[in-house]
C-alpha cells in the first residue's frame, strides 16, 4: 500500500535508520498509528511518533519508579549483559540512554572509565550526582563530543525509543576509537513464543506500538533488519545473540524457551537480542 495514501496530512517519510525512501505499510496499530516497513533495511516504524517534547515529558522520576522493585533481579542482569562485553578494551565506555546509571555502574567497577548520555533530567542529573561521572542531557548527536574517544558504546533498549536511530548510530561510529566495541540490544519482534503466550494471558495480540503505553516503541526490529540497520550505519556485525534482560520467574521460562527455539532457527527468538559490531573500513551511511 502507498504510506502517503493512509495519511496524506503527513509528509513523504524516509526512514529514520538508514535513509531508505522505498516506504510501504504494515498496517495499522490501536488508535488508527500506522506502522511502515523501510525496503532497505527492512526495520518498521511509527508513522507519525510523538513530539520530541511529548517524548522527554515521559522520562520523569516516576517512569523510574517500578524499576526499584526490581533492584536485586536487575543487578545480576546487568552483570549479565556486561560479561557480553567479553575481552573489550577497558577503556572510556559511553551507555546512551544510561536512565539511573545502573550498568555505568557496573562497568565502572568493572575497570572502565564510564560516561553517559541520557534524555531525562532526573536520570542525568543522579548518574552524574551518584557516581560523579560525566552525563549529557540530551540525544547523543547533540553532545558534541570528540571523535574516536572511546573504547566502547552501549545502547542497551534505547534505539527503539529514539525518534532519529540512524543518527545516533552514525554517531556512534564517529565518536568510537579504530577497532572499539558498539552494543546494541532492541526488543525482538521475532519472538513467537512471546506473543503467543501474552495472547493467552491478555486475550490479544501484542501490540507493537500504543500511544498511551508506558514504553514508548517507536521501531521495531527483526534480527536481519537489526543487522542491515547498522551495516547501513558502516559496522561490521558480529553473530546476533539473545539479550539476557528476562526478570522474573515467567519470563525467565520463556526466554529459556526462546533460547532453545533460537538455536534451532539460527537466530534469536527471544523477546529481545543484542549486537555486537565493529566499525568496518570505508564507513556507511551518515
Amino acid at each position: 500500500m502507498n504510506v502517503s495514501a493512509m495519511r496524506p496530512e503527513l509528509p513523504p517519510l524516509t526512514c529514520a535508520v538508514c535513509g531508505g525512501t522505498e516506504i510501504s505499510s504494515r498496517g495499522k496499530e490501536p488508535g488508527g498509528h500506522p506502522l511502515v516497513e523501510c525496503g532497505r533495511c527492512g526495520v518498521w516504524s511509527v508513522h507519525d511518533p510523538p513530539s520530541p517534547e511529548s517524548l522527554r515529558s515521559r522520562y520523569v522520576e516516576d517512569y523510574y519508579l517500578p524499576w526499584r522493585d526490581e533492584v536485586h533481579a536487575r543487578r545480576r542482569m546487568w552483570r549479565r549483559r556486561l560479561r557480553l562485553l567479553g575481552n573489550a578494551r577497558k577503556g572510556r565506555l559511553l551507555d546512551v540512554g544510561c536512565a539511573e546509571g545502573d550498568f555505568l555502574a557496573q562497568a565502572s567497577e568493572a575497570g572502565f572509565t564510564v560516561e553517559g548520555t541520557e534524555l531525562s533530567v532526573h536520570g542525568a542529573r543522579k548518574t552524574s550526582l551518584g557516581l560523579g561521572v560525566p552525563v549529557h542531557c540530551g540525544e547523543l548527536a547533540e553532545a558534541g563530543l570528540p571523535a574516536g574517544s572511546f573504547s566502547v558504546v552501549t545502547f542497551w533498549h534505547v534505539l527503539e525509543h529514539m525518534l532519529h536511530p540512524g543518527r545516533a548510530l552514525g554517531e556512534a561510529r564517529r565518536i568510537l576509537e579504530p577497532d572499539g566495541l558498539l552494543v546494541v540490544a532492541v526488543p525482538n519482534r521475532s519472538n513467537p513464543l512471546f506473543r503467543a503466550a501474552y495472547r493467552i494471558a491478555r486475550g490479544r495480540p501484542l501490540y507493537l506500538y500504543h500511544p498511551k503505553d508506558r514504553e514508548q516503541h517507536l521501531h521495531h526490529w527483526s534480527p536481519p533488519s537489526l543487522k542491515a540497520a547498522l551495516e547501513c550505519r558502516g559496522f561490521q556485525v558480529q553473530p546476533l545473540r539473545p539479550d539476557p534482560c528476562a526478570l522474573g520467574v515467567v519470563k525467565s521460562a520463556l526466554d529459556l524457551a526462546g533460547r532453545l527455539h533460537s538455536l534451532l532457527a539460527g537466530a534469536p527468538r527471544t523477546q529481545a537480542m543484542v549486537a555486537l559490531a565493529r566499525a568496518a573500513s570505508g564507513g556507511g551511511t551518515r
